[in-house]
């Protein structure tokens, strides 16, 4: 019984020293990232506008808290929102400096699309901004197929009689 009583309060003090010891640092403090760093969105192309999400808490003054990435650009001291670089499509990394601690997240850059590949050129692939053919050649075109509906009229009435 006496053994099951020590193993009880050892395991009893087990649970509640460990999530402070999880949490704790090598110096015995708690951690300074108190929300790891997130991008969003993840992936952007070259001119986008990134949010960016965390939580850090210094201990003293002299310890910085900067931000830092090959494919964005920051507004000075501002590190809520960064502007996509234009860099080669690939994955960059974002980090985080909390006084001595990191949190890191990665960022894809896409290809930009291009809208037109080949610009046209000419009336023919652009338009000149009038219809197909002239005034003339629509009014011959109808004054043909009303002669040709009033033949074939005419030849059906024949072989009726």
């Amino acid at each position: 019984m006496k053994k099951t009583a020590v193993a009880a309060g050892f395991a009893a003090a087990f649970l509640v020293l460990t999530p402070s010891a999880a949490l704790a640092t090598p110096d015995g403090s708690s951690s300074r990232i108190t929300r790891p760093l997130t991008v969003s969105p993840a992936q952007a192309q070259p001119g986008a506008r990134v949010k960016l999400d965390f939580a850090c808490q210094t201990r003293e003054p002299a310890e910085k808290v900067t931000v830092r990435s090959a494919a964005l650009v920051f507004g000075k001291g501002m590190w809520a929102t960064g502007t996509v670089k234009d860099v080669k499509p690939g994955k960059y990394a974002v980090t985080l400096r909390c006084g001595p601690e990191t949190s890191s997240a990665t960022l894809e850059v896409l290809p930009v699309r291009r809208q037109v590949v080949k610009v046209p050129a000419g009336a023919p692939q652009t338009g000149d901004g009038t219809a197909e053919g002239s005034p003339l050649a629509a009014a011959a075109a109808m004054g043909a197929l009303a002669l040709g509906g009033t033949g074939l009229v005419l030849a059906r009435r024949s072989r009726r009689r």
